[in-house]
């Protein structure tokens, strides 16, 4: 954790989350559930628990709250927020530190003992399926639930070590404001904090081995939002390959397969995830799981050991605070009750926060086009809504797809301010099974951005009129004039 601003918000963060003159309680004779990893999923599964009266312990090695407080979903987006302001990069810096001291009120120690959980801070590991050690400590337990997270990935370059990259971890900890950044990886991760970065002054370099950035984007969506970051000076180079790293007099240097340099004051990885598995002693458990792909999970997210659940980044290819909530529920009903709840069914939407958003749900085109699906398209762009034009909002689109011939919807793509927000429609429809027909009663408020919706239904509904419809409408009101 930051060692900066130790008389202000880093110091009250720490406190909140971590504090350092904490002990650790006197184990209970036998827990209903032991929750290892306090980040999103462990910290609903513990809570959540102990609100059914159920007995739950909670253990956590780094800091409550995860990465997605200490070091992830909430510094980011408060970093590109005041960017995009126009913040200085050390005021910016400082509203990063106030937010997230402010919001680990919620992830405090102190609510999830008041709460009756058990916190234990400390490394855990199993001493077998129902015996979990934290310190000296040893914890008998019912169930367990793994929810220990990932971190950065540091790909095996040559050199990429000795120039001690930069990660999400560690970015929000610098003294100063770095003239050249270099990012290796155009993820979600890399675009919004290179493009906050390049907002607060920074020349930026983003690089991605993929040809497009957001390479799991649809790729108009992802072209848009490599328009915006170009327009805020982000040099952009898709289709390229790191061959090694190292210093020169001139900065940290990244050498390219083609033999080109990149030359930057510092560099940033945000290349993937790796699984936070490889301190838990798992094969004790009888859990499988290895650290690029996580621990093995059933749809009840079961893991190989039928006593012992797993939810979140952990295990799951949804790595978002919002999937890691969703399963933690799954995870409380089947652990506590006779449930046979499961996360396969859950429709899992995710955004990227760059400035325009990107949110997407359900399958892409790309997807139905791989799986020999016929679909419709419907499109409408902002700049066609009013709201595009009163607020200066025209940058983007929104499209739904629906299977041929049908108002099924299958999936939909968002581009544009708060992209995030205007998708949720969408999501409660595939939700609910919710077809556009079943929307057309749908009344929206006027001037929105989520006026898109309206007019896809009606587009939709337009394509119902057959010939035949069309003329017999046509017979009708001719002899009820």
């Amino acid at each position: 954790m930051s060692a900066s601003d130790e008389g202000g918000d880093d110091a009250r963060w720490r406190r909140l989350v971590f504090p350092a003159d904490y002990r650790n309680p006197t184990p209970s004779a036998r827990y209903n559930l032991t929750v290892i990893g306090a980040g999103p999923a462990g910290l609903l599964t513990a809570i959540a628990a102990a609100g059914l009266g159920a007995r739950v312990a909670l253990i956590e090695r780094a800091g409550l709250g995860g990465d997605c407080l200490n070091v992830g979903c909430v510094p980011s987006k408060t970093l590109l927020a005041a960017a995009s302001s126009g913040l200085e990069f050390a005021l910016a810096l400082k509203r990063v530190r106030a937010v997230r001291a402010a919001i680990a009120v919620h992830d405090s120690v102190e609510r999830y003992t008041a709460a009756g959980v058990d916190v234990f801070l400390g490394q855990a590991s199993f001493a077998s399926a129902h015996e979990i050690r934290v310190g000296e400590a040893t914890l008998r337990t019912r169930r367990a639930v793994i929810a220990t997270g990932a971190r950065a990935h540091i790909p095996p370059l040559p050199g990429l070590a000795g120039i001690a990259p930069l990660t999400n971890e560690t970015v929000f900890d610098l003294a100063g404001q770095p003239r050249r950044l270099a990012v290796l990886g155009a993820g979600p991760v890399g675009c919004e904090l290179g493009q906050a970065f390049a907002r607060l002054g920074t020349e930026v370099e983003l690089l991605e081995l993929a040809p497009q950035i957001l390479p799991q984007e649809e790729p108009e969506a992802a072209e848009r939002v490599a328009d915006a970051l170009l327009r805020d000076g982000v040099r952009l180079r898709p289709g390229v390959r790191v061959a090694s790293a190292g210093r020169t007099d001139a900065g940290k240097t990244l050498r390219l397969a083609d033999g080109t340099q990149v030359v930057a004051d510092e560099v940033l990885v945000a290349a993937g995830r790796t699984r936070n598995v490889a301190e838990l002693r798992l094969e004790r458990a009888g859990v499988r799981a290895d650290p690029t792909s996580g621990i093995a999970v059933n749809a009840r997210l079961q893991t190989s050991h039928p006593h012992i659940y797993a939810a979140g980044d952990v295990c799951s290819a949804l790595q978002f605070t919002h999937a890691a909530d969703a399963q933690a529920r799954v995870v409380v009903r089947n652990a506590l009750f006779p449930g046979s709840a499961r996360a396969d069914r859950l429709v899992m939407p995710k955004c990227t926060y760059t400035r325009p958003e990107l949110a997407h749900v359900g399958a892409s085109s790309r997807d139905l086009d791989r799986a020999g699906r016929a679909f419709d398209r419907y499109r409408v762009e902002f700049g066609e809504l009013d709201r595009g034009l009163t607020d200066d909002s025209a940058d983007g689109y929104a499209e739904v797809l629906t299977a041929r011939g049908t108002d099924r919807i299958l999936g939909a793509t968002i581009v544009g301010k708060d992209a995030g927000e205007q998708l949720s429609p969408v999501v409660l429809a595939l939700t609910l099974g919710l077809g556009l027909e079943r929307l057309g009663p749908l009344v929206l408020p006027y001037p929105t951005r989520s006026e898109y919706l309206r007019r896809i239904i009606d587009a939709h509904a337009r394509t119902r009129l057959t010939p035949l419809a069309a003329r017999t409408l046509r017979w009708w009101l001719t002899r009820t004039r």
